[in-house]
């Protein structure tokens, strides 16, 4: 079972590498650090705007900023997150916005961002195309990490959901009862949550707002409610896939299924 440690951000790479090892051990090796050099010009860069590189991006550059094995670019197919295309990729009209883009997927013209403060070593990320990605860079990274570990389960399904506009014709408390409704991804994840707690599942660390994370040893799965709901859930036991593959886009009856492991 993988391990994703949690701990103080001074220690979030030698965490994010001690985790993904468990379930890869091969990565750490295949993962390039960047020149001191390279840090510095980016560094310059956004000194400029008046912004330092966040902390945490540091860090991460100096383990994985020349090649992250394969971390951040299996985002999207054909994704760059590599020091020579963020050096490209940064212009002064995200600059003077307080954002910086920090990896691209050139076949979906989509852009990942941090928001830039001068006193956040850990900032949020956005895309183009989500208003809400990550609540924190950190998190970020964990999620990317949690979704390599998902490539290793024998069975996943995806499923998604719009949500549900009949609610609109319904009085609030009873709409509650609506596995779709939710206008607002603060509303959705209430939803999740509250489902969640009433069958004491627990969620990941690195879980947030737009992401409900749960796994053990038997299985692994997400919610994300930025766009409506969709879910991913793997594992490897033959009679539990055949439990929750039919229940997937019915979440109590989903969450009542992992509870009884």
């Amino acid at each position: 079972m993988a391990e994703f440690q949690e701990g103080t951000l001074d220690t979030l790479m030698e965490r994010l590498c001690s985790s993904i090892s468990g379930f890869d051990p091969e990565w750490v090796k295949r993962c390039v650090p960047v020149a001191e050099e390279q840090i510095q010009q980016l560094q310059d860069i956004l000194a400029e705007y008046h912004y330092t590189i966040p902390a945490a991006y540091r860090w991460c550059l100096r383990k994985m900023g020349k090649d992250d094995g394969g971390l951040l670019e299996r985002e999207l197919d054909f994704c760059e997150a590599d020091i020579d295309t963020v050096l490209e990729l940064q212009n002064e009209e995200d600059l003077e916005k307080g954002i910086f883009c920090f990896a691209y997927s050139d076949p979906f013209t989509i852009g990942f961002y941090m928001k830039l403060s001068s006193v956040d070593d850990n900032p949020s990320v956005v895309t183009d195309w989500e208003e809400k990605n990550a609540e924190s860079f950190e998190k970020y990274l964990f999620q990317r990490a949690f979704h390599m570990y998902q490539r290793g389960f024998a069975y996943t399904d995806f499923e998604s959901a719009s949500v549900c506009h009949h609610h609109e014709r319904k009085k609030k408390e009873n709409c509650r009862t609506c596995p779709y409704c939710g206008e607002t991804v603060e509303e959705r994840m209430d939803f999740i949550n509250q489902i969640a707690e009433s069958y004491g599942i627990k969620k990941a660390w690195f879980s947030d707002q737009a992401h409900f994370i749960c796994y053990s040893a038997s299985y692994a799965f997400e919610i994300r409610v930025c766009t409506g709901y969709s879910i991913e859930f793997c594992c490897n036991d033959d009679k539990l896939w055949e439990q929750v593959k039919y229940s997937l886009s019915s979440f109590p009856e989903f969450f009542m299924y992992l509870s009884e492991l």
